[in-house]
Protein backbone atom coordinates (compact mmCIF):
# COMPACT_ATOMS: atom_id res chain seq x y z
CA UNK A 1 0.00 0.00 0.00
CA UNK A 2 1.20 3.40 -0.76
CA UNK A 3 2.14 5.26 2.71
CA UNK A 4 -0.62 7.20 3.53
CA UNK A 5 1.01 9.83 4.70
CA UNK A 6 2.32 11.22 0.98
CA UNK A 7 -1.00 11.03 -0.02
CA UNK A 8 -3.82 14.34 0.48
CA UNK A 9 -7.03 14.00 -0.95
CA UNK A 10 -8.43 18.08 -0.91
CA UNK A 11 -11.78 18.29 -0.04
CA UNK A 12 -13.27 21.11 -1.95
CA UNK A 13 -16.28 23.24 0.34
CA UNK A 14 -17.73 26.71 0.13
CA UNK A 15 -19.05 28.47 3.13
CA UNK A 16 -20.63 26.69 5.88
CA UNK A 17 -19.58 23.41 4.24
CA UNK A 18 -17.98 21.02 7.21
CA UNK A 19 -16.44 17.78 6.63
CA UNK A 20 -19.02 15.37 5.57
CA UNK A 21 -16.23 12.16 5.36
CA UNK A 22 -12.81 11.23 5.49
CA UNK A 23 -10.79 8.52 3.55
CA UNK A 24 -9.46 5.87 5.65
CA UNK A 25 -5.74 5.20 5.45
CA UNK A 26 -5.65 9.05 3.65
CA UNK A 27 -4.72 12.87 4.64
CA UNK A 28 -8.07 14.30 3.88
CA UNK A 29 -7.65 18.25 3.81
CA UNK A 30 -10.38 20.67 3.49
CA UNK A 31 -9.92 23.25 0.78
CA UNK A 32 -12.46 26.18 1.35
CA UNK A 33 -12.74 27.33 -2.68
CA UNK A 34 -14.74 30.82 -2.41
CA UNK A 35 -14.56 34.46 -0.27
CA UNK A 36 -15.19 34.64 2.86
CA UNK A 37 -14.38 36.79 6.23
CA UNK A 38 -11.19 37.29 8.12
CA UNK A 39 -13.55 36.03 10.84
CA UNK A 40 -14.14 32.71 9.48
CA UNK A 41 -11.09 32.51 7.98
CA UNK A 42 -9.46 31.86 11.24
CA UNK A 43 -12.42 29.81 12.31
CA UNK A 44 -11.61 27.33 9.60
CA UNK A 45 -7.64 27.90 9.87
CA UNK A 46 -8.03 26.44 13.39
CA UNK A 47 -9.67 23.21 12.18
CA UNK A 48 -7.05 22.70 9.21
CA UNK A 49 -8.60 24.10 6.58
CA UNK A 50 -6.35 25.34 3.80
CA UNK A 51 -7.72 27.63 1.72
CA UNK A 52 -7.08 28.55 -2.45
CA UNK A 53 -6.02 32.37 -1.92
CA UNK A 54 -3.24 31.05 -0.17
CA UNK A 55 0.14 31.36 -2.12
CA UNK A 56 0.28 31.21 -5.98
CA UNK A 57 -3.60 31.09 -6.91
CA UNK A 58 -6.04 32.17 -8.73
CA UNK A 59 -8.95 32.65 -6.35
CA UNK A 60 -10.33 35.70 -7.83
CA UNK A 61 -12.04 33.65 -10.78
CA UNK A 62 -13.72 31.94 -8.52
CA UNK A 63 -17.17 33.11 -9.36
CA UNK A 64 -16.15 31.69 -13.21
CA UNK A 65 -14.18 28.70 -12.89
CA UNK A 66 -16.06 27.35 -8.94
CA UNK A 67 -14.08 24.27 -7.49
CA UNK A 68 -11.24 24.59 -10.51
CA UNK A 69 -9.52 27.09 -8.37
CA UNK A 70 -8.54 24.50 -5.71
CA UNK A 71 -7.58 22.46 -8.36
CA UNK A 72 -4.89 25.15 -9.48
CA UNK A 73 -3.97 26.05 -5.81
CA UNK A 74 -2.99 22.18 -5.47
CA UNK A 75 -1.36 22.25 -8.38
CA UNK A 76 0.98 25.20 -7.75
CA UNK A 77 0.98 24.40 -3.94
CA UNK A 78 1.13 21.38 -2.47
CA UNK A 79 4.10 19.50 -1.67
CA UNK A 80 2.52 15.91 -0.86
CA UNK A 81 3.55 12.78 -3.14
CA UNK A 82 0.07 11.78 -4.80
CA UNK A 83 -2.86 14.40 -4.42
CA UNK A 84 -6.39 14.48 -5.73
CA UNK A 85 -9.96 15.89 -4.86
CA UNK A 86 -13.12 15.21 -3.55
CA UNK A 87 -16.28 17.80 -3.04
CA UNK A 88 -18.39 18.27 0.17
CA UNK A 89 -20.71 15.89 -1.06
CA UNK A 90 -18.97 13.68 -4.12
CA UNK A 91 -16.56 11.65 -2.61
CA UNK A 92 -14.53 8.70 -3.50
CA UNK A 93 -15.56 5.18 -2.66
CA UNK A 94 -14.02 3.76 0.62
CA UNK A 95 -12.47 0.94 -1.63
CA UNK A 96 -9.75 3.38 -2.80
CA UNK A 97 -7.97 2.90 0.83
CA UNK A 98 -6.73 -0.23 -0.10
CA UNK A 99 -5.17 1.25 -2.92
CA UNK A 100 -1.95 1.31 -3.91
CA UNK A 101 -1.52 4.00 -5.98
CA UNK A 102 1.17 4.87 -9.16
CA UNK A 103 3.10 6.67 -10.69
CA UNK A 104 2.54 7.34 -14.55
CA UNK A 105 -1.40 6.73 -13.86
CA UNK A 106 -4.47 9.48 -13.15
CA UNK A 107 -7.26 8.16 -11.92
CA UNK A 108 -10.41 9.21 -12.40
CA UNK A 109 -13.94 8.76 -11.44
CA UNK A 110 -16.04 6.23 -12.96
CA UNK A 111 -17.69 7.91 -15.87
CA UNK A 112 -20.91 9.02 -15.94
CA UNK A 113 -23.50 7.28 -17.94
CA UNK A 114 -25.38 9.89 -19.80
CA UNK A 115 -29.27 9.40 -21.18
CA UNK A 116 -27.88 11.03 -24.56
CA UNK A 117 -24.75 11.94 -25.95
CA UNK A 118 -22.40 13.73 -24.25
CA UNK A 119 -23.25 16.90 -26.64
CA UNK A 120 -27.02 16.61 -26.48
CA UNK A 121 -26.53 16.37 -22.70
CA UNK A 122 -24.91 19.80 -22.37
CA UNK A 123 -26.82 21.62 -24.10
CA UNK A 124 -29.71 20.48 -22.08
CA UNK A 125 -28.32 21.21 -18.80
CA UNK A 126 -26.27 24.25 -20.00
CA UNK A 127 -27.47 25.48 -23.84
CA UNK A 128 -25.15 25.33 -26.94
CA UNK A 129 -23.09 28.58 -26.48
CA UNK A 130 -20.51 26.85 -24.36
CA UNK A 131 -19.80 24.09 -27.26
CA UNK A 132 -20.02 26.46 -29.69
CA UNK A 133 -17.16 28.90 -28.19
CA UNK A 134 -14.91 25.99 -27.53
CA UNK A 135 -15.19 24.33 -31.19
CA UNK A 136 -14.16 28.25 -32.30
CA UNK A 137 -11.34 28.11 -30.37
CA UNK A 138 -10.12 24.53 -31.98
CA UNK A 139 -10.78 25.50 -35.44
CA UNK A 140 -8.70 28.89 -34.95
CA UNK A 141 -5.87 26.18 -33.40
CA UNK A 142 -6.01 28.40 -29.83
CA UNK A 143 -6.46 25.27 -27.88
CA UNK A 144 -4.55 21.71 -28.22
CA UNK A 145 -7.84 20.42 -28.67
CA UNK A 146 -9.00 19.73 -32.52
CA UNK A 147 -12.43 19.50 -33.99
CA UNK A 148 -12.08 15.56 -34.30
CA UNK A 149 -11.04 15.00 -31.09
CA UNK A 150 -13.87 17.31 -30.01
CA UNK A 151 -16.07 15.98 -31.83
CA UNK A 152 -15.35 12.19 -30.94
CA UNK A 153 -15.41 13.42 -27.07
CA UNK A 154 -19.29 15.00 -28.27
CA UNK A 155 -20.62 11.26 -29.40
CA UNK A 156 -19.81 9.80 -26.31
CA UNK A 157 -22.39 8.70 -23.74
CA UNK A 158 -20.70 8.89 -20.78
CA UNK A 159 -18.83 12.03 -19.00
CA UNK A 160 -15.71 11.58 -15.95
CA UNK A 161 -17.60 14.29 -14.09
CA UNK A 162 -16.99 16.80 -11.41
CA UNK A 163 -13.32 17.74 -12.57
CA UNK A 164 -12.00 15.24 -9.51
CA UNK A 165 -8.43 13.24 -10.30
CA UNK A 166 -5.66 12.12 -8.19
CA UNK A 167 -2.19 11.27 -9.48
CA UNK A 168 1.25 11.31 -8.90
CA UNK A 169 2.08 15.04 -8.04
CA UNK A 170 4.43 15.09 -11.85
CA UNK A 171 1.57 13.42 -13.52
CA UNK A 172 -0.78 16.00 -11.73
CA UNK A 173 0.84 19.15 -12.60
CA UNK A 174 1.15 17.62 -16.61
CA UNK A 175 -2.42 16.93 -16.75
CA UNK A 176 -3.33 20.63 -15.13
CA UNK A 177 -0.79 22.46 -17.19
CA UNK A 178 -2.95 21.02 -20.47
CA UNK A 179 -6.55 21.69 -18.63
CA UNK A 180 -5.55 25.05 -17.41
CA UNK A 181 -4.32 26.16 -20.55
CA UNK A 182 -7.28 25.18 -22.41
CA UNK A 183 -9.54 27.00 -19.55
CA UNK A 184 -7.57 29.94 -19.56
CA UNK A 185 -7.36 30.20 -23.11
CA UNK A 186 -11.43 29.99 -23.23
CA UNK A 187 -11.78 32.10 -20.58
CA UNK A 188 -9.40 34.92 -21.70
CA UNK A 189 -10.77 34.93 -25.21
CA UNK A 190 -14.61 35.16 -24.12
CA UNK A 191 -14.39 37.03 -20.98
CA UNK A 192 -16.79 39.37 -22.40
CA UNK A 193 -19.36 37.36 -23.13
CA UNK A 194 -19.22 35.23 -19.97
CA UNK A 195 -19.36 38.05 -17.93
CA UNK A 196 -22.76 39.20 -19.38
CA UNK A 197 -24.36 35.69 -18.47
CA UNK A 198 -26.48 35.40 -15.39
CA UNK A 199 -24.55 34.01 -12.31
CA UNK A 200 -25.00 29.99 -12.69
CA UNK A 201 -24.14 30.55 -16.37
CA UNK A 202 -20.65 32.51 -15.97
CA UNK A 203 -19.12 28.84 -14.33
CA UNK A 204 -19.39 28.35 -18.77
CA UNK A 205 -15.47 27.20 -17.71
CA UNK A 206 -15.62 25.17 -15.42
CA UNK A 207 -18.48 23.09 -16.68
CA UNK A 208 -16.46 22.64 -20.08
CA UNK A 209 -13.76 21.56 -17.80
CA UNK A 210 -15.72 18.59 -17.35
CA UNK A 211 -15.66 17.93 -20.86
CA UNK A 212 -12.23 18.85 -21.30
CA UNK A 213 -11.10 16.39 -19.21
CA UNK A 214 -12.94 13.81 -21.04
CA UNK A 215 -11.37 15.08 -24.31
CA UNK A 216 -8.23 14.63 -22.59
CA UNK A 217 -8.71 11.07 -21.38
CA UNK A 218 -10.18 9.60 -24.57
CA UNK A 219 -7.69 11.42 -26.60
CA UNK A 220 -5.17 10.44 -24.44
CA UNK A 221 -2.89 8.62 -26.97
CA UNK A 222 -2.32 12.37 -28.70
CA UNK A 223 -0.98 13.87 -25.40
CA UNK A 224 -0.03 10.79 -22.36
CA UNK A 225 0.23 7.81 -24.98
CA UNK A 226 2.20 6.24 -21.87
CA UNK A 227 0.02 7.59 -19.27
CA UNK A 228 -2.35 4.57 -17.74
CA UNK A 229 -5.86 5.68 -16.84
CA UNK A 230 -7.87 3.38 -13.82
CA UNK A 231 -11.25 4.95 -13.47
CA UNK A 232 -12.06 4.75 -9.66
CA UNK A 233 -15.71 4.59 -7.63
CA UNK A 234 -17.15 6.93 -6.17
CA UNK A 235 -20.38 8.29 -4.33
CA UNK A 236 -22.50 11.15 -3.73
CA UNK A 237 -23.70 12.17 -0.44
CA UNK A 238 -27.44 12.91 -0.57
CA UNK A 239 -28.79 15.86 0.72
CA UNK A 240 -31.05 16.01 4.34
CA UNK A 241 -34.47 16.74 4.48
CA UNK A 242 -33.33 20.25 5.75
CA UNK A 243 -30.78 20.57 2.70
CA UNK A 244 -33.56 19.85 0.65
CA UNK A 245 -36.02 22.24 2.09
CA UNK A 246 -33.72 25.05 2.26
CA UNK A 247 -32.65 24.30 -0.93
CA UNK A 248 -36.33 25.03 -2.10
CA UNK A 249 -36.51 28.26 -0.67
Amino acid sequence: MTDSNNIAIYCVCFPQHEPRKTQVYQQNIMCNASTISSEYHSKLDKKGFVFDNDGDNISNLNWVLGDLTATYWIWKNSTYDFVGTSQYRRFWDDSISTLSFEKNTLYVQEPRILDDTLKNQYIGSHGELGLKLLDELALKNKIVLTTEMLEKTYSLRYLYSCNMFIAHKPTYDDFCKIVFDIVFEFYNFYEDIIYKLDPYNRRMPAFLAERIITALVVNKEYFFPELNIVPLKWSVKKPSVFERIFKRK
